[in-house]
Formats: C-alpha cells, sequence, structure tokens
C-alpha cells in the first residue's frame, strides 16, 4: 500500500495498480464508494480488502473524489462551529 495524498481525514491509496479513497477514523479505514461499514485495519490487508470491494478508479478520478470528499468535509466543519 502506499499512499500517495492526504486531505482532511482522507487518504487516496493505491496498490500499484488500482487506486481508492478512504476514510481514516479512529485507527480504521474505510471505504468510500461501497455500502460497508465495517472498517478494516490501517495495513496492506486492510487496504487490499478496500481495494477488492471499491469500484475500480482511476488516478485522476480518485484525486478528484478526494478533492470532492475533503472540501464537503471542510465545509460541513464550517457550518457547525
Amino acid at each position: 500500500m502506499q499512499i500517495l495524498d492526504e486531505q482532511e481525514n482522507y487518504l487516496l491509496v493505491t496498490d500499484g495498480a488500482h487506486f481508492t479513497v478512504v476514510e481514516r477514523r479512529a485507527g480504521k479505514l474505510y471505504g468510500l464508494r461501497h455500502r460497508s461499514c465495517r472498517g478494516v485495519g490501517a495495513d496492506d490487508a486492510g487496504v487490499a480488502q478496500l481495494m477488492h470491494d471499491a469500484d475500480p478508479c482511476t488516478e485522476r478520478q480518485a484525486r478528484h473524489l478526494l478533492a470532492e470528499v475533503a472540501s464537503q468535509w471542510r465545509d460541513l466543519f464550517e457550518c457547525i462551529r
């Protein structure tokens, strides 16, 4: 697993061939592109599981998703402050 970018609580990760965005909360990782609410360990096996469960996406699509969810998180945070 390699972390390519990080914004707020979100990480753009790759296994070298596939890309996905995950949310990091309380030491666990959660996928954004599938409906599972179960967190996985923040290790290679956990990321491999999230990659398997996620819809395939290109690095460009993943970077766009990362920017979008991080922006939404910031907007929400500013509203509740």
